[in-house]
C-alpha cells in the first residue's frame, strides 16, 4: 500500500503518517512523499491512503486542506494528532544580522514572536519545514531557517535556539483519506470499533442571502442532540457573498441512527458533503 505525504522525509506530516501506522494494522507500507498539497491529493488513488494537516493547536485550520476538501472526492478514514514544535538555525551569532529567513507557510503563524525580533529580515515562506532547512543549507552566509525541533541535533549552526513556537504546548491534527466519494448509505452502516465517533462534513445553501439560514441548519443537529465541534464557512468561489460550511460531528455510537437520519433530512433542503465517519 502506498501512502501519500507532504514531503520530503523528515516533515510532520510524515511523524504523523508513521504514528498513525502505529495505531493500523496496515503491513507493507511504501511512504510516497510530495511537496503540496495537491500532489498528495492527486497521487492517492485506489485503495492507497494520504494524509493532510488539517488543523494547528495555535494557528488554526489549514485553509489549503479545507479548500481541497470542499470539492473533493474522498473518504476520511481517521485522524492523528501530534506535537510539534520547532527551532531556530542561522549562519549568523546574533538574530539582528539575519537577512532572510526560510519558514513553512503554516509554522510562520506559530513563531509570531520570535519573528517579531526579526524586522529587518526577508521572511521567505516554503511548502515543508524540511524543505526550509534544504533551503537553509543550500544558502547565503546571513540565512536562517525555522525546522522541525526534532532535526535540531543534527545542525551546526553559529546560531541555534531551541523551542521557538509561540507556546511549547502545540499540536497538529491531521487527516487521513481515501480516494473515494463519503456516501452517507455506505458510511451509515459502518460499525464502530470505539464507543464514539467524528464526522465532517460541508453543508452548501443554495443562497446565504435568506435571514435564519445557520440557525436553520444548526436546528437539526441541536433536535437529535449531535454535538458540533467545528463551525466555519468558507466561500464557494461561485460568487461573491456565497459561503458553504464546514461542520464536524462528534457523537457516541448510539447516535450514529441519528446522525444518518438527520443527515438525510439536511440533505432534502441543502447541499451535504459528507467527508467520512470514523472512531474518535
Amino acid at each position: 500500500m502506498r501512502f501519500s505525504v507532504l514531503g520530503p522525509e523528515g516533515t510532520f506530516a510524515d511523524a504523523a503518517a508513521k504514528a498513525y501506522l502505529k495505531t493500523q494494522p496496515y503491513s507493507n507500507v511504501i511512504f510516497d512523499y510530495h511537496p503540496t498539497f495537491d500532489q498528495v491529493y492527486q497521487a492517492v488513488t485506489g485503495e492507497n491512503i494520504g494524509l493532510l494537516p488539517l488543523e494547528n493547536q495555535l494557528d488554526g485550520y489549514v485553509s489549503a486542506t479545507l479548500q481541497r476538501l470542499q470539492t473533493a472526492d474522498v473518504t476520511e478514514i481517521g485522524e492523528i494528532t501530534i506535537p510539534v514544535n520547532f527551532g531556530l538555525v542561522a549562519n549568523v551569532d546574533h538574530l539582528n544580522k539575519i537577512k532572510r529567513l526560510y519558514v513553512q507557510f503554516k509554522t510562520e503563524g506559530q513563531c509570531q514572536k520570535l519573528l517579531a525580533k526579526l524586522p529587518n529580515a526577508q521572511i521567505i515562506t516554503t511548502s515543508s519545514n524540511m524543505i526550509s532547512l534544504r533551503q537553509f543549507l543550500a544558502g547565503e552566509p546571513d540565512d536562517a531557517a525555522i525546522i522541525p525541533q526534532s532535526q535540531m541535533a543534527a545542525q551546526t549552526a553559529k546560531l541555534m535556539l531551541a523551542n521557538v513556537a509561540d507556546q511549547d504546548d502545540n499540536s497538529t491534527r491531521f487527516i487521513i483519506f481515501k480516494a473515494k466519494p463519503a456516501k452517507l448509505s455506505e458510511l451509515s452502516k459502518v460499525n464502530l470499533k470505539t464507543t464514539h465517533f467524528k464526522a465532517p462534513l460541508f453543508i452548501t445553501p443554495a443562497s446565504n442571502d435568506k435571514p435564519g439560514t445557520l440557525y436553520d441548519i444548526l436546528g437539526y443537529f441541536a433536535k437529535v442532540n449531535l454535538n458540533l465541534i467545528t463551525l466555519m464557512s468558507l466561500p464557494t468561489k461561485n460568487q461573491l457573498g456565497e459561503y458553504a460550511f464546514y461542520i464536524e460531528i462528534s457523537g457516541t455510537r448510539d447516535q450514529q441512527e441519528g446522525l444518518f437520519a438527520t443527515l438525510r433530512e439536511i440533505a432534502a433542503k441543502y447541499q451535504v458533503h459528507l467527508l467520512g465517519f470514523y472512531a474518535d
